[in-house]
């Protein structure tokens, strides 16, 4: 305890200030504690004037001085320590005003310090393990056992028979056809029909949702033809082919939600890479930032650049002004944490539950284990008229 008390005393004298981290606090409470565990070793069955003299021993320095002999007199009294109890309640007992000891020993201003920042610390962690386990629970929702009458749905989109070209769904001008369709079943490539089709059903479930909830902001999703048009890369002269240009699809916002796409709160982009793999690029309009989703780990960031520019020449181009608070926005390669395939035909697949899961703000809990019931899911959707919410 002597060791506590100089460690406690010491400690107090040094300088801080109002923004100490919490590990500072955290590593200085850590001190005192590893301090007052030093305890002058003892047996069961020490005489009471051994514990007489540990508790006088025990006592901090400052009640040491003669002209406070009557408080360390007052503390050491005897009645502290009955002789008629047992060493365990005599440990108990002593233990007891050790702690009490080094409590009183902290300052006012250190004490207040830990307090509140270990409140905040935990708050802000059970706060944080909160939101967690619901997103958790929110995405594992999306990824329920299908029943059985959807499961006969599903399986009679995927596997039906009839002509390759039947349409097997259709929503306005948009529409999927039954070979399309079939690539839904396990170890097929899916092609843009599916894809773009699943993203008109994540459209109708984002302007349901948004009716539903006052305050919530749209989205909008793009067909893969957006990035195609704005890198040019249909162009059949080699010097233009793949440079991006703003007036392929200066006329591409007309369609998205309010007529307007800084009020929307993210824009979804499949985007083909070289007609082989499928990605997905995400812009937060509302956080401003911009990220890729690649199942296969590039940072895409050609693509996320160019979704910049493009977000810049649209702002001066339909509000005549440069998009404010450039400096602000922060373009982000595909993390080590994004969802990863195992094989060379299950992108487009990660692709729709990219845009699927991060439309509703559920974490990308899924893994290549879960893929064929994505594919279900993707099924499912198509043939409800609207991404299953």
């Amino acid at each position: 305890l002597k060791v506590a008390a100089a460690a406690a005393a010491d400690s107090s004298t040094q300088p801080t200030t109002k923004k100490q981290s919490g590990d500072e606090v955290q590593q200085y409470l850590q001190r005192i504690q590893e301090a007052t565990r030093k305890l002058i070793p003892f047996t069961k069955g020490q005489s009471y004037s051994k514990w007489r003299q540990i508790a006088q021993t025990s006592l901090p320095r400052k009640f040491a001085r003669g002209d406070e002999q009557e408080e360390t007199t007052k503390i050491a009294e005897p009645e502290l320590i009955s002789t008629t109890e047992n060493d365990d309640d005599m440990t108990r007992k002593l233990d007891n005003q050790q702690r009490q000891r080094t409590k009183d020993m902290l300052s006012d201003r250190d004490a207040s310090m830990f307090q509140s920042a270990a409140v905040q610390t935990l708050k802000e962690r059970i706060l944080k393990e909160e939101q967690e386990q619901e997103a958790k629970e929110k995405a594992s929702d999306l990824l329920t056992p299908l029943t059985k009458e959807q499961r006969i749905l599903v399986e009679e989109a995927i596997y039906g028979k009839g002509s390759s070209s039947d349409i097997v769904a259709q929503v306005g001008t948009d529409s999927v056809q039954r070979e399309s369709m079939s690539r839904l079943a396990p170890g097929q490539w899916l092609n843009d029909e599916v894809i773009h089709y699943f993203m008109v059903m994540l459209s109708n479930r984002d302007e349901q949702l948004t009716h539903q909830t006052p305050g919530r902001q749209r989205s909008h999703f793009f067909k893969s033809f957006f990035m195609t048009k704005l890198l040019d890369e249909g162009n059949a002269n080699p010097a233009k082919a793949g440079k991006y240009d703003y007036k392929n699809v200066k006329r591409w916002s007309k369609k998205v939600p309010g007529k307007d796409l800084f009020q929307l709160d993210k824009i979804f982009f499949p985007i083909n890479v070289g007609g082989v793999h499928w990605v997905c690029a995400v812009a937060y309009m509302t956080e401003k930032k911009i990220q890729m989703y690649d199942s296969m780990g590039s940072d895409g960031m050609h693509y996320l650049e160019s979704i910049f520019q493009y977000l810049k020449d649209e702002h001066k181009a339909k509000k005549s002004a440069p998009l404010p608070n450039m400096k602000e926005w922060n373009i982000v390669g595909c993390t080590s944490d994004t969802p990863s395939q195992r094989n060379g035909f299950d992108c487009g697949v990660f692709t729709c539950m990219f845009a699927d899961f991060l439309s509703t703000d559920c974490p990308l809990v899924f893994s290549q284990n879960h893929v064929n019931q994505c594919r279900e899911r993707i099924a499912l959707s198509i043939m409800n008229g609207s991404a299953i919410i």
